[in-house]
C-alpha cells in the first residue's frame, strides 16, 4: 500500500471512529438533559400539588408520632444541564503535490533555460538581450543537434528536443522527490493525529459512561417519586375519610389507620426533602447522601406497596 492510500486510510479510521463517538455524546447527553428535565418537572408538580394535599389531610389531626425536621442538602456540584463537548477538529495533512508539481515546473523551465545558455556560450553566442531572438534560440540549442549528429550546422529541433526531454525528467525527479518527501511527513501526521484521536475517543467513552450513569439515576429516582406521587395522593384520601369517620386523634384510630397516617408522615416529610434538594455531586459520582436518601423513599414505597398488596 502507498503511503498516500495509508495516509487517506488511517484519516478515513479515525473520521469513523470520531463520528461514531460523537454521535453516541449528543444522543446521551439529549437523554440526560430530557431525563433531568423531567425530574425538575416533577419536583414542580409535587411541590404545587401533593404537599399541598398531603398538608390537608394531616391538618388538624392531634397527638400525631412524633416527626424529624425535613433535613438539607447542600452542595458546591451539582447535576446540571450539559452541552456535548467540543468535536474534535482533524485537520487532514496537505497531500504537498501542488508545491511539488509547481517546482517541478519551475525547474524544469530553469533546467531547459540553462541548458540554452550553455549551448550558445559552447557556440560563441553574443548574450546581448537586444540580439537573442528566434535564430538565437536554434542556434543555441543547435549545439546539441551538433552533438548527436556529429556534424556542424545540424537542426535545431532535434537540440530543443533533446533538452526539453532532459528538462522534464528533471523537472518529474524534483517533483517525485517532493511527493515522496510530503508523504513521509504526512503519513507521521496522519499517525500522530489518529493517536490525538484515539485519546480524544477514550476520553468521550469516560464522559459518556457518566452521563449514562446519572440517566439511570435519575430514571430510578423519577420512577421512585412517581410510585410514592401515587401513594401519597392514595394516602390524603384515605387520611382525609379517616378524619371524617374516626375524628381527629390519632391515638383512637384503628391499626391499619395508623398504618396509613404514618406512611402518609412519612411520604410527606421525604417528599417535602426532595422539593428542595439538590442532586449532589462528589466528583463524578452522586454523593452518597443522595443515594441514601433515594433508598429510603424507594424503600418507603416498596413498604407501603407490600402493606397494600399483601
Amino acid at each position: 500500500m502507498s503511503k498516500l492510500a495509508q495516509i487517506r486510510s488511517i484519516i478515513a479510521e479515525a473520521k469513523d471512529m470520531l463520528e461514531e463517538v460523537e454521535r453516541e455524546v449528543v444522543e446521551s447527553v439529549g437523554e440526560y438533559n430530557a431525563t433531568l428535565a423531567e425530574f425538575n418537572t416533577l419536583k414542580d408538580s409535587i411541590s404545587l400539588s401533593e404537599l399541598e394535599e398531603m398538608k390537608d389531610a394531616l391538618a388538624s389531626i392531634k397527638n400525631l408520632p412524633s416527626q424529624s425536621a425535613p433535613s438539607t442538602m447542600e452542595c458546591e456540584e451539582r447535576l446540571t444541564h450539559i452541552d456535548p463537548p467540543a468535536s474534535f477538529e482533524l485537520k487532514e495533512p496537505k497531500s504537498g503535490t501542488f508545491a511539488a508539481k509547481f517546482w517541478g515546473f519551475i525547474v524544469a523551465v530553469l533546467v531547459f533555460v540553462g541548458l540554452g545558455a550553455v549551448g550558445a556560450y559552447f557556440k560563441n553566442l553574443n548574450f546581448d538581450p537586444s540580439l537573442i531572438d528566434m535564430k538565437f534560440v536554434e542556434d543555441a540549442f543547435g549545439f546539441y543537434s551538433d552533438l548527436i549528429t556529429g556534424s556542424s550546422g545540424s537542426a535545431a529541433a532535434l537540440g530543443i528536443a533533446v533538452a526539453a526531454f532532459v528538462s522534464i525528467i528533471t523537472g518529474y525527479i524534483v517533483y517525485w522527490v517532493m511527493v515522496n518527501a510530503a508523504a513521509s511527513s504526512n503519513l507521521s501526521k496522519a499517525q500522530a493525529l489518529f493517536e490525538e484521536a484515539k485519546e480524544y475517543v477514550n476520553k468521550q467513552k469516560e464522559f459518556l459512561q457518566r452521563v449514562k450513569a446519572w440517566r439511570e439515576f435519575l430514571q430510578k429516582v423519577i420512577d421512585t417519586v412517581k410510585s410514592a406521587k401515587i401513594f401519597s395522593d392514595e394516602l390524603s384520601a384515605k387520611v382525609t375519610r379517616i378524619k371524617f369517620f374516626e375524628g381527629d386523634d390519632f391515638t383512637k384510630y384503628k391499626e391499619t389507620s395508623k398504618e396509613d397516617v404514618k406512611d402518609l408522615l412519612r411520604l410527606n416529610e421525604q417528599l417535602i426533602v426532595f422539593t428542595t434538594m439538590e442532586l449532589c455531586k462528589e466528583g463524578d459520582a452522586i454523593s452518597p447522601e443522595v443515594e441514601n436518601f433515594f433508598d429510603e423513599l424507594y424503600q418507603s414505597v416498596e413498604n407501603i406497596k407490600k402493606r397494600v398488596y399483601s
